[in-house]
């Protein structure tokens, strides 16, 4: 049987095809216009999406109208991506999986990458019917989600912005740039407590995300990140690397790690959404000051229920230089937590400001190394595409951040430990 981890037919190697598209967006758009095969379509970003394959849609209408939009992207689940960063990893000699155990991964990927996809379209929906202004998600024309039926062609097709780009792992942002994000993770999490209950139930289940975080960070694949960091600067890495090796299983306590307001003695009448990987996903707009403005936040794969920290550990060290996340982050979590008491409004504070720091404290050494992946395989590709300059710049900057992210990943593990 073809799988979705498999080349398709369709569109840039997938399995979603022209009539898949014009199919929902006759059902989804309620229009008899469809996209011709005069529209222009191209890939944007190529490495930038985890699990999809993102295109540009530059809109021929058969029947055409002001209402229908000029350019839209359509974001295709491929699992091209994923291919070559584990590729690129074996012949870096940073992935030694035996076959057995890669078929085990391919089999766990096969069920996560269908889930998280459904997962993203149920927010996304949540989010529509939501009146929260601050939350900054594009806007959805049409989706398909994958069923018992369709396990291949699953996409979702959104507004295009002009002039806007995303910023990587390798580039740092200033605490005054990323507020609005801030003040969207505040307004996301506080949704929690005014939709309906039945709403809220599609998205409780945090299992797939957990597993998925689990099988990553397992055996082979989190000595291959190891390694990769160290080679990273051996000079800085090696001893760190070790010592956090040497900690064994108990500095990867999954259990702990997902199950922080159980631990905290906070298990809410309604869980907290956490919105899962932030980093690669914000669309921005750079001023002619050289600042940058945050328009959108974009993919919401991992949404799930959770602890509020989660998505502040992996904000915070994704998007900051290692010396301003260790130098603000206290000051960032009490920011964060007046914008979720204003996003609240009347509804009680479900924790305080020093919980939430305890909770970040707690997080950090399993959500630190969860992000070992992503200054890895996917920076390396990105990098070999740019000049010497701008290569060496970068890697400054990876490196920087990942030696702060070791530091505090030990000092928290051990601070939790006494």
């Amino acid at each position: 049987m073809t799988t979705i981890l498999e080349d398709g037919n369709g569109l840039f190697s997938t399995h979603v095809a022209l009539d898949d598209v014009n199919f929902a967006i006759k059902n989804e758009m309620r229009t008899e216009s469809e996209l011709s095969k005069d529209s222009l379509l191209e890939i944007i970003g190529d490495g930038n999406g985890f699990s999809s394959c993102v295109i540009l849609v530059t809109c021929d209408w058969s029947i055409p109208s002001i209402d229908l939009p000029k350019k839209l992207v359509l974001k295709i689940v491929s699992f091209a991506h994923i291919k070559r960063l584990i590729d690129n990893a074996k012949s870096k000699g940073f992935c030694k999986v035996k076959s057995k155990d890669e078929e085990k991964m391919a089999e766990h990927f096969l069920i996560s990458i269908l889930a998280m996809h459904n997962q993203e379209i149920n927010f996304y929906e949540i989010l529509s019917s939501a009146n929260a202004e601050n939350i900054l998600t594009p806007k959805v024309y049409f989706s398909q989600k994958f069923d018992e039926t369709n396990r291949c062609k699953g996409f979702i097709g959104m507004e295009f912005l002009e002039g806007i780009g995303i910023r990587h792992s390798y580039e740092n942002c200033t605490v005054q740039e990323f507020q609005p994000i801030l003040k969207s993770i505040a307004s996301i999490q506080a949704l929690s407590f005014s939709v309906p209950n039945e709403d809220f139930k599609r998205i409780e289940d945090e299992s797939v995300y957990a597993k998925s975080v689990e099988a990553m960070m397992s055996g082979e694949g989190m000595k291959g990140c190891f390694e990769h960091t160290r080679l990273r600067d051996t000079e800085q890495f090696t001893d760190i690397v070790e010592r956090i090796q040497g900690y064994g299983t108990k500095i990867l306590d999954f259990k702990k790690a997902f199950n922080l307001n159980k631990v905290l003695g906070k298990y809410y009448q309604k869980r907290l959404r956490s919105r899962g990987p932030l980093e690669a996903n914000i669309l921005w707009t750079k001023e002619s000051n050289g600042q940058f403005t945050a328009l959108k936040v974009i993919d919401y794969q991992t949404a799930h229920t959770g602890n509020p920290a989660e998505d502040l550990v992996r904000f915070l060290t994704s998007t900051l230089s290692g010396s301003d996340r260790q130098a603000h982050w206290e000051q960032i979590l009490e920011t964060f937590y007046e914008y979720f008491l204003e996003a609240l409004g009347e509804n009680k504070a479900p924790y305080s400001s020093e919980e939430l720091k305890k909770s970040y404290k707690l997080f950090f050494p399993m959500g630190g190394l969860a992000l070992l992946p992503l200054f890895g395989a996917a920076v390396d590709m990105k990098l070999e595409s740019m000049d010497k300059d701008e290569t060496e710049k970068y890697k400054n900057i990876v490196i920087e951040k990942l030696k702060c992210l070791l530091e505090d990943v030990e000092k928290f593990y051990l601070e939790s430990s006494v």
